[in-house]
């Protein structure tokens, strides 16, 4: 086997998961060599007295993130923390009680040179970002790897994980997600407050199960990953590698605010690899093997805000008539592209200055975004006030997470609804994925939802390109008495790679094999 792998690099990285385990009698063997031969056997106690995790329980976690890592793409790094506040065994995050002793265990792993290192990396003046280490395995390790026969279905990224998340802000950063993670304990919640957080548990929980059983696949991937850019944000430009796999399919709900937002800030479903690739892949999914059709709110949010004041906006509410700046934005296509980002950006910010900031972290591809000044920018923001004075006073002050958690609310409706019914349906905050013969079903949950939430009633739309056809239809039906056209579509179907029929086997195996133990 040829280490042709290229250097080690910080950025093609993920944070190592605690959660990973699995009990395959390969897995168990070659830990076993590891464990005496890395002298990993020296740091478990004996004695009585036995830790909940041992050494070589550790060691377990460890080399299976390593190759979960390893089947995604051989040069992914892990990220790895080396403090003891990043393995607290009683903590809400710690489902499987990894201690810090995984620690000393990396270090003797390093020795033994089944692993390499890229040493963290800290700001020397304070304010720039800092970084864990990296590890990745050598091929001392790839070699043990490459005589392993089972795969991703026979590991679970996350057992026992912890899928209702509070956070003290808003967090849209991997690398800070733990730091600003609150640890809280029931007792920290009041009865309707710790009722509430525990049904929202069971009813992810429930789905969560139903979402690993469901074959999710593009058909026309060759791979089990995709490879995409990184196009806005603090992170624009770098490569990430998104699994399809059984590894990639967790869902959890993140709430904000701390225990002070009362679980009434945020609450959004976060997780899924169908939240992470780009909008042109998510119409070619299939669920079961069947296509999908993705039902989109329009104009959610300053919709949810109108509402509220009785106020109904146009169809299009991001269409302000007239080209404003038709020397950078030149025709109104592409303005609508940009005030649709500043309105949300204005919803979410709290002043014009973080506003304007936020819009040009999230520029879209074209990158016309970056030439506007703050004067344009207020130019076009301006315009929306002057077409909805009824926000005057409400956007710029911050109304991102108590939308975010009405949305929520909604969706948690709706996939529940359907997780009760054996139907997996797909979440991207305001839009929804889900087998294309339930999408009238899907579209009139979305109604009763969002109005047994807001009293109201929001447009939604279908974003996928499909097949039109017309036909006759009479019937005893009024205004059907004679034949009449009328317009239907069917889904574009995808011509299946001979990896996804692969793929699609294997899953139908693992499902089969899976449901015979449970059923034993």
């Amino acid at each position: 086997m040829a280490d042709d792998l290229p250097k080690m690099d910080r950025w093609h990285s993920e944070l190592l998961d605690v959660h990973t385990w699995s009990d395959h009698p390969e897995i168990k063997a070659l830990c076993d060599n590891i464990y005496m031969a890395a002298g990993i056997d020296t740091l478990d106690q004996v004695g009585n007295r036995k830790p909940k995790r041992t050494a070589k329980d550790c060691l377990r976690t460890l080399v299976l993130d390593l190759y979960v890592k390893w089947l995604k793409d051989p040069a992914l790094s892990v990220g790895f923390g080396k403090t003891k506040s990043s393995y607290k065994v009683g903590s809400r995050y710690n489902g499987l009680f990894i201690p810090e002793k995984i620690i000393e265990v990396e270090g003797l792993l390093l020795e033994a040179g089944y692993i390499e290192e890229l040493p963290y990396f800290h700001h020397n003046q304070g304010h720039g970002r800092n970084y864990t280490t990296r590890l990745r395995h050598t091929q001392k390790l790839r070699e043990h790897f490459g005589k392993l026969t089972f795969d991703l279905h026979d590991i679970n990224t996350h057992q026992n994980q912890e899928c209702v998340i509070l956070h003290n802000k808003y967090v849209n950063d991997p690398e800070d997600d733990r730091s600003k993670k609150i640890d809280y304990k029931d007792k920290d919640l009041s009865p309707d407050e710790l009722a509430l957080v525990n049904t929202l548990r069971k009813q992810l929980q429930s789905y969560n199960k139903l979402i690993k059983r469901s074959f999710i696949d593009i058909p026309s991937f060759e791979k089990p990953t995709f490879v995409r850019t990184i196009n806005s944000g603090r992170y624009a430009g770098r490569k990430q590698t998104i699994s399809l796999g059984t590894d990639n399919k967790f869902v959890v709900r993140v709430f904000n605010g701390g225990l002070a937002g009362k679980w009434e800030l945020g609450g959004r479903f976060y997780g899924g690899w169908w939240q992470q690739i780009d909008k042109e892949y998510r119409s070619q999914i299939y669920i079961n093997d069947k296509p999908t059709l993705e039902v989109d709110f329009k104009a959610f949010h300053p919709n949810l805000l109108s509402n509220e004041l009785g106020i109904t906006l146009p169809d299009d509410p991001y269409d302000l008539d007239e080209l404003l700046l038709p020397d950078v934005l030149p025709t109104l296509k592409i303005q609508r592209a940009y005030v649709k980002l500043l309105f949300l950006m204005a919803i979410n910010a709290d002043s014009n200055t973080k506003t304007f900031q936020a819009f040009r972290n999230y520029d879209r591809k074209d990158k016309l975004g970056q030439s506007l000044t703050n004067n344009e920018l207020g130019i076009l923001l301006d315009k929306i006030m002057e077409k909805y004075p009824h926000l005057s006073g409400i956007l710029n002050t911050g109304q991102a997470l108590r939308l975010m958690n009405i949305d929520s609310q909604i969706a948690n409706l709706v996939i529940d609804h359907f997780t009760q019914k054996d139907i997996p349906v797909l979440c991207i905050h305001d839009s929804f994925i889900i087998q294309y013969d339930k999408e009238p079903e899907l579209r009139r949950v979305l109604d009763q939802a969002t109005h047994q939430i807001t009293k109201a009633r929001i447009d939604h739309d279908i974003k996928n390109e499909r097949n039109t056809h017309h036909g006759k239809v009479t019937g005893n039906i009024k205004g059907y008495e004679e034949p009449r056209v009328i317009e239907y579509h069917t889904p574009i179907r995808i011509d299946p790679t001979s990896q996804y029929h692969d793929r699609k086997a294997k899953f139908t195996k693992w499902l089969e094999l899976s449901s015979n133990n449970l059923s034993g």
